[in-house]
């Protein structure tokens, strides 16, 4: 989640807005972090995930010398916990979305 977030403000232009919405639905628990950075160009959308990838907007190197990680590293994690992570270009910007199933056994309650 920190890395999705720091992204969305990150690239969220100082006046705009970055929305986080959660819940529950289809025996899943999600979370999606939406911005307003203009959106991906949708030849690089497949690509954001892949180790060290760094799209077209990110390739200046910056004080912080990102290197394409965070990402892959997010769809690991998210993965190891058979969940799904996915992106889309959404209104003003894009929404990274992270769902997580649900124990079937009531042990979420």
């Amino acid at each position: 989640m920190r890395n999705l977030l720091e992204n969305a403000i990150r690239h969220t232009p100082s006046d705009g807005t970055v929305w986080v919405e959660a819940g529950v639905a289809d025996d899943a628990a999600y979370v999606s972090v939406a911005d307003g950075c203009g959106g991906i160009d949708p030849a690089e959308l497949e690509r954001v995930f892949d180790l060290a990838f760094r799209g077209g907007t990110a390739r200046t190197p910056d004080a912080e010398n990102r290197a394409g990680l965070g990402l892959a590293i997010a769809k690991d994690l998210v993965a190891a916990h058979a969940g799904e992570i996915a992106v889309a270009n959404d209104g003003p910007g894009c929404r990274f979305t992270v769902r997580l199933p649900l124990p079937s056994n009531g042990s979420h309650r």
